[in-house]
């Protein structure tokens, strides 16, 4: 029992612990109680951080690179992030246009401190990232969903965001997670003229940007950087593309203003992300990228057979996701076979009964789905997915 001179802030009233983390805490005492969990929660790569990262971390640690850095990241960093986007239609960034942070988490919350205050609308697709509209409320402003349609891929579309007035800010995600829905170039355009036309910023989270399986190339938004004049945020992280997300390193691209008033708040906060990850970061970017295309490859591989594997089984169906890696299936057949009013307890039925662990839609703002990672062996995979048609039975015909 809390006294009343230890009340907390009551910003945390709106807040609410990251659901995906909470899976994974639960998986993990399962685990401890000696049950084999097949954890298709975890939003992680199952590959290690390749081998010359490691070892440009280990030549920081013999050269003595352990003292503070400049707030943003070093030079060498932000010349190396501005370089990954030299060739986009809307003109390169410059290194004073780049900032870094511990992870993209923490430099979508940088920005969102930037740019929102209280009564400020946030416009955000769902399903979305969990985070998304926790941090917005922590700033006091208020997360306005605009809902996807399944049957059109979950792809967010500027259409949506019309009956929407007052809105300072839209946040995007593509390839998304949890659904796998990757904005296609004719949308990118549509969204970027909506933001110029409405006068609102517009953030791009292009985290799982080289997951992205075809047709086509990604479509980045940093192609509409000169049309959205100065009102653009494109932010991505290394923690999947070379999985590093234990080195916590993020960035972020944007107008020098709103990119220095990141930095301020950074340096309140903490001060910089390590400065060992930080040279691994530049040799990941600068170095030889053979491990990104295998990874992908075999992220397509194991896509592939789970999205075959769930729509044989009774009460899933399961759209094929360009990009991420993760599927979202929609399980309301499952959930009514088990006679489960929510995902939510669908899930908990699912970690107790069968020890497979998944995320339920209703953390990403869309009830009746999961998500399953497949950032795990096919081996793993292939022993959950019989888990699950041993509990629900075989799709007929």
């Amino acid at each position: 029992m809390m006294s009343d001179d230890t009340r907390l802030a009551r910003r945390l009233e709106v807040v609410s612990v990251s659901p995906t983390l909470a899976v994974m805490m639960e998986a993990r005492a399962l685990r401890e109680r000696g049950v084999d969990v097949i954890d298709f929660g975890p939003g992680e790569p199952d590959f290690d951080t390749p081998g010359n990262i490691k070892q440009a971390a280990i030549a920081a640690l013999a050269a003595n690179q352990t003292h503070y850095t400049d707030t943003g990241g070093i030079l060498e960093l932000r010349r190396a992030i501005a370089g990954r986007y030299a060739g986009a239609q809307g003109g390169a960034w410059g290194p004073d246009e780049v900032i870094t942070g511990c992870g993209g988490k923490n430099v979508l919350f940088l920005a969102a401190m930037a740019l929102l205050e209280p009564g400020d609308r946030v416009a955000i697709y769902a399903p979305y990232w969990v985070s998304f509209p926790e941090q917005v409320k922590l700033c006091g402003a208020e997360p306005v969903i605009v809902s996807t349609k399944e049957n059109d891929g979950f792809v967010s579309r500027a259409r949506d965001l019309e009956a929407h007035r007052g809105i300072k800010a839209i946040i995007v995600n593509s390839p998304c997670n949890p659904s796998g829905a990757v904005i296609p170039a004719d949308e990118v355009e549509r969204l970027a003229a909506f933001a110029a036309k409405s006068g609102c910023w517009l953030i791009s989270d292009e985290t799982y940007d080289t997951f992205h399986y075809g047709p086509g190339t990604f479509a980045s938004f940093a192609s509409q950087r000169a049309g959205l004049k100065e009102r653009l945020l494109l932010v991505n992280s290394l923690s999947k593309t070379y999985a590093m997300t234990g080195w916590r390193v993020g960035y972020a691209l944007g107008p020098r203003p709103v990119i220095e008033a990141m930095r301020k708040i950074q340096s309140h906060d903490a001060t910089h992300t390590s400065s060992i990850s930080q040279a691994a970061a530049v040799a990941a970017l600068t170095g030889p990228q053979d491990s990104v295309a295998a990874m992908r490859e075999e992220y397509r591989r194991r896509r592939d057979e789970l999205v075959r594997s769930l729509n044989r089984i009774r009460g899933i169906a399961c759209m094929l996701p360009p990009g991420s890696f993760y599927v979202f299936p929609n399980v309301t057949g499952a959930m009514t076979a088990l006679g489960c009013a929510t995902s939510i307890e669908f899930g908990r039925r699912l970690m107790a009964e069968i020890g497979v662990a998944t995320v339920p839609g209703e953390a990403f703002g869309m009830p009746g789905f999961v998500r399953l990672s497949y950032a795990l062996s096919l081996d793993r995979i292939r022993a959950g997915v019989e888990r699950l048609r041993g509990l629900l039975g075989a799709r007929e015909g």
